[in-house]
């Protein structure tokens, strides 16, 4: 693949990140819940280990995939998302080829590691820092349009591994992931911030509104000591652990609902098509309206995604599942992508990035767990679910105790306006 330039590109650079950020996105779902969810029955019927082993096997991989995020979201901030988003990709494929070699539940339980690592802790991570260093008050519509790579993703990876496993069994599929996700995009188009190359932020385009405020800058020891930063990865922690354990087991939910696997499919690509609306939806409102205002209705969808299936089934009670899980699901991918850019700047970005991951993560590593329990030992879902509603009530209620952080430099100029006549 050709290098482009960001000094002699004929369009304005900011868009070719953004696409190269998009399509990141989109290789992630290898090692999103989505795509592994379509493995899950094939591997544990092929090793003959139970659902709550495969389950356990998947939090722990989750958890030590995401040990090294921190570290990685200091790299990209001291390297540039160019080198390191190039040496992931390579670690996604390695990832993948490893998958294929599973025979044991311990090997199983690495390769998880390795794979969720790669995609979550690294890939993502770097496909949504790259874009936000190159736009800034266009940032939420942004993040949110690069976002809809998981989107299509999510559409398209399910369908796509289905018809591998029918074509070539669950290992053939993971190695042609393998071959796929290892396309150098991210050599030839990702690049540090626009300031580097002589550009402007927000691919040359003005300002959405009037408001010039000066671009925050917290270090991450800062965002630690702020109630946004918490709002924001309780947020993240319980859309990842509820979505995470809701999407693993969706065929088993949707069984239990009366959904054939055909239509248990079809509803996955309903999800991702409302998750991209809801995506860009949000984004837009971010540009607006500060995040932490927006996680209220994030929280509400999701509280009703957990609800509809312990209540009832049919259908109409799943489509409507399908339509709530995808909106919290899009709303909270655009507040996460551009809300602590939003917040707390871009010159740390990378390590307070680094940082939130590790709690989002914990949500997918953790969420499961419950889940494969309450089916294992009480033959349904039901008090998991009701348990997940309350919490997401309960975060979105606190998000309207939580006050918007001012840096210091920010903190001066607040008051020496507050002081002028």
């Amino acid at each position: 693949m050709r290098m482009v330039s960001p000094r002699t590109s004929a369009l304005h650079y900011g868009w070719i990140v953004l696409g190269a950020g998009t399509f990141g996105s989109f290789m992630t779902l290898p090692g999103q819940t989505a795509g592994v969810s379509v493995f899950f029955d094939p591997i544990t019927a092929d090793l003959g280990i139970s659902r709550t082993s495969a389950s356990i096997a998947y939090a722990m991989g989750t958890l030590a995939g995401i040990l090294p995020a921190p570290v990685i979201g200091r790299w990209i901030d001291r390297r540039g998302p160019r080198l390191t988003a190039t040496i992931i990709a390579g670690g996604l494929a390695l990832a993948c080829t490893l998958m294929a070699a599973v025979q044991t539940a311990m090997m199983l339980l690495i390769g998880f590691a390795l794979l969720r690592g790669a995609a979550i802790g690294g890939l993502s991570l770097v496909s949504q820092q790259v874009v936000n260093l190159w736009f800034v008050r266009r940032r939420g519509i942004a993040a949110a349009a690069a976002s809809l790579g998981l989107a299509a993703g999510s559409m398209t990876f399910p369908k796509l591994i289905d018809s591998l496993i029918s074509l070539y069994g669950w290992r053939g599929a993971y190695l042609a992931l393998a071959g796929l996700v290892a396309v150098p995009v991210a050599a030839a188009l990702f690049r540090d911030r626009p300031e580097k190359y002589g550009l402007s932020t927000d691919a040359g385009l003005p300002p959405t509104t009037q408001d010039l405020r000066e671009e925050p800058s917290f270090t991450r020891k800062q965002a630690l000591r702020t109630g946004v930063f918490w709002l924001l990865c309780a947020a993240g922690f319980l859309t990842n652990a509820i979505g995470t354990a809701l999407l693993l087991n969706h065929f088993s939910i949707m069984r239990t609902a009366g959904i054939a696997h055909s239509d248990a499919l079809l509803l996955l690509s309903l999800l991702a098509g409302v998750q991209a609306v809801a995506t860009l939806g949000t984004g837009f409102l971010v540009d607006r309206y500060e995040p932490r205002h927006l996680v209220p209705l994030a929280m509400f969808m999701l509280a009703l995604a957990t609800a509809l299936p312990a209540f009832s089934s049919g259908v109409a009670i799943s489509v409507l599942y399908a339509l709530s899980l995808g909106g919290a699901y899009g709303s909270q991918q655009a507040i996460n992508a551009a809300g602590y850019a939003q917040y707390f700047g871009r010159d740390h970005l990378g390590a307070i990035r680094g940082a939130s991951f590790v709690f989002g993560i914990a949500g997918a590593a953790f969420g499961p767990l419950p889940f494969a329990a309450s089916v294992d030992w009480a033959g349904s879902y039901a008090a998991v679910l009701i348990g997940c509603c309350m919490l997401c009530i309960i975060c979105g209620a606190g998000a309207f105790a939580v006050k918007r952080p001012f840096s210091s430099a920010e903190s001066m100029m607040n008051c020496k306006m507050g002081a002028t006549p």
